[in-house]
């Protein structure tokens, strides 16, 4: 989709007006009712007349809303008791999510564990590394792999990254002792280098991935606008920069491997452009930035010039709404398995997965699946 940051455009006045009914309705979603998702009513953003370009697909609350074929119902396993009823694995209040080789890793907070969801397999497991004694998790709130499947967890309670290996088993941890103010919220492999954002003392920190040793630290200026304020997530682009998210100044940093200041945009406020709590962030092929803002409950995509393309998630709409958005990611694969959900028509060209922290009661899932994508011309 290279053309496409052109062809989203920036939002005409029809979606502006269409999105301000949406937030005003605020219907929701009767509690009495079955909170399943069919696509039959296709919900689109930006909403007609203008041209589609994002999808709501479905929701992932459980093992019941995955997996390639349809699941045999309790009923007739009990009936014919040739198999044991399969146990239906819920997913908890999470914050971070990524995604490595089709699988979706989601770290779980409160539940003090990352669910490895596999869409196409229907399953949702947790590795035996996390539930050792050295591997016990304190309230993980992001997650990344490397390129051999080593996995690296951001936990705020024990203050530490937390490393595991491709099979799942506790490998070491790192960032004990660096600071006893440190509060390591994110983290990310970067050509060789494990880069951990630290929102206790508002630096990204650089370590040795293999000896925890601190290389470098950057995030301080004396220009206050260059300074990273109480900075929680952040991503690597295609051009290997780096932006930051911060809580602080409600603006996003780019910077490079280095960190030296290369722009920011944003600010508070609930305007279009703005963020009044930002969190999550992420970026595609093609440079455009998602950046999700808690407060709005919204996510909104950006060109690499920082001019607003579209948003979407917005309250009150009967599916496809955010609430408490934090984790965001964004993939290409698993398309296949997820076209199925998808309008006839709408080409998906890559899939949005977006945390929701509350709203379960309002049939808002844990994970909100999103289609990028295009209609087909006729």
């Amino acid at each position: 989709m290279g053309s496409h940051a052109k062809t989203i455009g920036k939002l005409s006045s029809s979606s502006l007006v269409c999105l301000l009914l949406s937030v005003l309705l605020l219907s929701g979603c009767a509690s009495d009712r079955t909170c399943k998702y069919v696509s039959n009513n296709p919900i689109f953003f930006p909403p007609p007349p203008d041209e589609p370009h994002i999808q709501y697909l479905t929701g992932i609350n459980s093992t019941d809303d995955i997996g390639e074929e349809k699941k045999k119902s309790t009923f007739s396993l009990f009936v014919t008791g040739s198999e044991q009823p399969e146990i239906v694995k819920k997913l908890g209040k999470a914050f971070g999510i990524t995604e490595y080789k089709g699988k979706i890793y989601l770290a779980e907070g409160m539940y003090k564990q990352i669910s490895i969801v596999d869409p196409v397999a229907g399953t949702i497991e947790v590795f035996d590394g996390s539930k050792s004694p050295k591997g016990a998790l304190g309230y993980p709130v992001n997650v990344t792999l490397d390129d051999a499947g080593n996995m690296y967890v951001a936990d705020t309670a024990r203050r530490e990254v937390v490393v595991y290996d491709s099979t799942g088993n506790f490998k070491t941890s790192y960032g004990k002792g660096l600071d006893p103010k440190s509060k390591i919220t994110d983290v990310k492999i970067i050509k060789g280098k494990l880069f951990a954002l630290d929102l206790g003392v508002n630096v990204l920190r650089v370590l040795d991935p293999v000896t925890g040793e601190q290389q470098a630290e950057f995030g301080r200026s004396d220009n206050l606008g260059q300074s990273l304020q109480l900075p929680s997530n952040f991503t690597v682009g295609p051009d290997g920069n780096l932006y930051i998210v911060n809580i602080g100044s409600n603006k996003v940093i780019k910077m490079d491997q280095d960190g030296n200041f290369l722009g920011s945009f944003g600010g508070i406020g609930d305007q279009f452009g703005q963020f009044s709590k930002p969190k999550g962030i992420a970026l595609d092929k093609d440079k455009r930035i998602y950046v999700v803002d808690g407060g709005t409950n919204l996510v909104q995509i950006f060109d690499e010039q920082y001019h607003l393309l579209t948003l979407f998630g917005w309250p009150g709409l009967p599916f496809g709404s955010l609430n408490g958005p934090a984790g965001i990611a964004v993939s290409t694969e698993n398309i296949n398995y997820f076209s199925k959900f998808a309008a006839p028509g709408f080409k998906l060209e890559a899939l949005i997965y977006v945390v929701s922290q509350f709203g379960q009661e309002f049939c808002i899932p844990r994970i909100s699946v999103y289609g990028l994508g295009n209609m087909e011309k006729k």
